[in-house]
Parts: C-alpha cells; sequence; structure tokens
C-alpha cells in the first residue's frame, strides 16, 4: 500500500486502484480509523483540510445510512 498524502492528521493510500484514508477520530484517546474513497475524492481530500473533512463527513454520513 503506498501513500500517496499524508499531514499530520490523515494519509491518503493507494493499493491497485482502490484508495483510503486513514484518520484519528479520536479527541482524548487516538483512535486511528481508516475508510474506502473513490480517486476523486483522494483528489478532493489533498486540495484543503476542509475539503479532507467534508469527504470524511461524507463517507461516515454513507456507513451510517445518512447519504
Amino acid at each position: 500500500m503506498e501513500i500517496i498524502f499524508e499531514n499530520y492528521w490523515m494519509k491518503i493510500r493507494k493499493a491497485e486502484n482502490k484508495y483510503s484514508i486513514q484518520y484519528n477520530s479520536g479527541d482524548l484517546i487516538d483512535s486511528t480509523r481508516e475508510i474506502d474513497i473513490s480517486e476523486e475524492d483522494a483528489i478532493i481530500a489533498q486540495q484543503s483540510e476542509k475539503d479532507a473533512y467534508n469527504v470524511i463527513i461524507k463517507h461516515q454520513n454513507i456507513e451510517m445510512g445518512l447519504a
């Protein structure tokens, strides 16, 4: 798995043609989560912290059946 983008709170990874974003989801205790994202969302998430946050929220909402 190749890390294609990294900052202090998240990593975007690529394995074959699949992308994922790994981030710290904990407030007081480190809790790392990784979710699968599209190539388009991987590109968007690299633009700014706000864009990365929006991509994460989008996929959390999909997981919870809210989107």
